[in-house]
């Protein structure tokens, strides 16, 4: 399965707490591998095809909403 890596702004990320909630539901979601979360948003590493449902109620769970979600184009390095 090919790994993706998104870009997903969030609202509701108001304090540093949401940031670490965030951080805890995506661990829920399937095929998340890895997540960095800021106060501006998250940027996942997903193995094959991320569920939305799953991620929009893990992170509805956590007080927060999607507000857009971007699947960054994967290139190889050029040596």
């Amino acid at each position: 399965m090919p790994r993706q890596r998104i870009r997903v702004q969030l609202d509701g990320l108001v304090a540093v707490h949401a940031v670490r909630a965030v951080w805890t539901a995506l661990g829920a979601v399937p095929g998340v591998l890895n997540a960095e979360v800021t106060m501006q948003g998250a940027v996942l590493e997903v193995e094959g095809e991320l569920d939305r449902v799953a991620l929009a109620v893990a992170l509805e769970a956590a007080g927060v909403t999607i507000r857009s979600l971007r699947v960054e184009a994967r290139v190889l390095p050029i040596l």
